[in-house]
């Protein structure tokens, strides 16, 4: 059998040059929690081109950093960022 979804995009995060090894494990166990169908687009997206990783890791830091500080204005700004990025 072959690696599963999950894996492949773990493997595809581990080639991060940007982040670090304690990012890159933190990243990839938000990954670890999320269902199979919901992993392939992002792992198509990933294939496609390996930077999309810094863009939605920087876009998960600024989303874990609004709900722990309660700022909404900041979550807000995140979503948009991520629409506008999406939308390229």
């Amino acid at each position: 059998m072959g690696r599963n979804t999950f894996q492949q995009i773990h493997e595809i995060i581990e080639t991060s040059k940007t982040l670090t090894n304690e990012e890159k494990r933190e990243f990839s166990e938000v990954f670890a929690q999320t269902k199979e169908n919901a992993l392939k687009p992002v792992l198509k997206l990933l294939q496609k081109d390996p930077a999309w990783v810094d863009k939605l890791y920087s876009n998960y830091k600024m989303k874990k950093e609004a709900i722990v500080t309660g700022n909404m204005a900041a979550w807000h700004d995140a979503i948009q960022k991520e629409k506008e990025e999406l939308e390229v």
